[in-house]
């Protein structure tokens, strides 16, 4: 069987008989020309794939669909690559007459298009979600936390938006990777760091535990500062201020314990309501007052046996409505 354009066309979308793929299979066996030929059809169409807008890739390929957090997605050719992939494409007859007739639709305006998208990711109230972006960076996304993020990213920049907490673990590619935030910028380019950053309750901070990070204010953009492993950046009475910790302590939330310390009453019970995916209704015209200025509890441990460990050390008491999960403080 000769092999044409059409065979490796309909190979790339897995569309080939099962003696048109060992005809196939043969005579990509027969040279390394051959094999070479296919292996670059194969990285311009994985190209195709990642970079074309979600109706062109259908119209190409029917059975593409959304693309997945945990898988990385390909990492696409320089200019000067896809330069030298046309070309060797352009010398084999068999390949050239496949991306010439419609299929080499992608370019740099189509990837810039993608990079500049977003998506969202949301970790509900009780649940962590781990996810990895395209460039081979690991998050894990605490409850009520809500990241916004390119599905491919640039090749100035990797910019990501986060609304509430999460922990970064930065794959290192010589590109910047921003995470922003209401109150900052975080820069870095392989590192290892948590940030905490809610709008609704005016409170961010950035705890580094590997690597550098550079953190610009929005308030203070011209007054940048470097952060050294082990140290916090907490936004207090609306200014930056640089503390000496110890980060294992910071995230701690990944492993499932809630640290409790350091937090007002109020909220401490958002902190609650995001673990535990419950309610918190505070019937009462002030606040308790938390005697104790450190502490953690364990998610395991249920939403009933932190409040009996929290009345120990506060003044209220509570009732829950075992309908509804809704937890009233008094």
């Amino acid at each position: 069987m000769k092999i044409t354009a059409d065979h490796i066309y309909r190979s790339l979308k897995n569309r080939l008989t099962d003696e048109e793929k060992a005809a196939l299979d043969a005579w990509i066996g027969e040279s390394e020309e051959n094999a070479r030929v296919y292996r670059d059809a194969l990285v311009e169409y994985e190209y195709l794939l990642v970079n074309a807008d979600l109706d062109t890739i259908r119209s190409v390929h029917p059975a593409a669909g959304t693309l997945r957090e945990t898988q990385p997605a390909a990492q696409a050719p320089s200019a000067s690559r896809r330069r030298i992939l046309l070309r060797t494409l352009l010398g084999a007859a068999a390949v050239a007459a496949f991306f010439f007739l419609g299929v080499w639709i992608s370019d740099l305006r189509t990837e810039r298009k993608i990079s500049e998208s977003l998506v969202s990711a949301t970790a509900r109230p009780g649940q962590i979600v781990t996810m990895t972006l395209a460039d081979g960076t690991s998050i894990d996304l605490n409850s009520g936390s809500t990241l916004s993020y390119p599905p491919v990213f640039g090749d100035r920049q990797r910019l990501v938006h986060l609304e509430g907490e999460a922990y970064f673990d930065v794959a290192h590619d010589g590109t910047p990777f921003i995470v922003r935030t209401f109150a900052t910028d975080i820069e870095v380019l392989g590192t290892k760091f948590n940030v905490n950053a809610d709008p609704s309750g005016n409170t961010f901070s950035v705890t580094l535990e590997e690597g550098s990070v550079r953190v610009v204010s929005r308030s203070d953009p011209d007054h940048p500062i470097e952060l050294k492993p082990d140290e916090r950046l907490c936004l207090q009475n609306g200014r930056l201020a640089l503390e000496k910790i110890s980060a294992k302590d910071d995230i701690r939330w990944k492993d499932g314990i809630i640290d409790i310390g350091g937090l007002g009453f109020a909220d401490l019970m958002r902190k609650l309501e995001m673990a535990f995916g419950v309610t918190i209704v505070i019937d009462r015209d002030t606040m308790p007052e938390l005697k104790f200025t450190d502490g953690r509890l364990r998610v395991s441990d249920g939403i009933d046996y932190a409040m009996k460990v929290l009345q120990n050390c506060s003044d209220f008491t509570w009732t829950k409505d075992y309908t509804t999960g809704t937890i009233h403080i008094r």
